[in-house]
């Protein structure tokens, strides 16, 4: 099965399709990972953060001082 998803991969790279998610250069203050766009964002003090997963996102929403600056 992971053979045929690298070929089905392989060949939309080819056609020009990307299959990466795009760096945002937004680093998760939860758990420390890349954010993966701006789909998980959350507001604080008049400041935007960027989270990798909706867990992430609960976690500080739940608790923002414990994570922001």
């Amino acid at each position: 099965m992971e053979n045929k998803i690298k070929s089905i991969i392989k060949k939309l790279s080819r056609l020009g399709f990307s299959v990466k998610p795009k760096k945002t250069g937004h680093k998760d203050l939860v758990c420390g990972m890349e954010a993966s766009g701006d789909l998980f964002k959350a507001e604080y003090k008049g400041k935007s953060y960027y989270f990798c997963s909706d867990h992430c996102q609960k976690q500080f929403i739940a608790n923002p001082s414990e994570f922001a600056d």
